[in-house]
């Protein structure tokens, strides 16, 4: 349990998700995922560096770049499951709500 706790800790920072979600298109290197977020280079590089420890995303060295990707895509498939669930405890909560009020 704890290794699985750890696992969703990388999920649950909204720039880390950002930076996942420029990836989605494909290998980015830190520029290009600067440019798609709007994050700084500091903070994109760092992201990226927990992402591949975690081995969410790896490395590929080309030439004097370094491009990142995802090393599997069904993270995104898993990403979109919570999303789908956060969305029906959202309105479970607003009918309870609505059922108070």
């Amino acid at each position: 349990m704890d290794a699985l706790a750890e696992y969703f800790k990388v999920f649950s920072e909204p720039n880390r998700l950002a930076v996942l979600d420029a990836l989605r298109q494909g290998p980015l290197n830190v520029t290009a995922v600067v440019e798609s977020t709007g994050l700084s280079q500091a903070l994109v590089s760092k992201h990226l560096k927990l992402l591949t420890i975690a081995g969410i995303v790896k490395r590929r060295p080309e030439g004097s770049l370094v491009f990142y990707e995802v090393a599997d895509r069904g993270v995104f498939k898993l990403l979109a499951q919570a999303e789908k669930q956060l969305l029906v405890c959202r309105r479970q909560q607003l009918d309870a709500l609505a059922a108070i009020l």
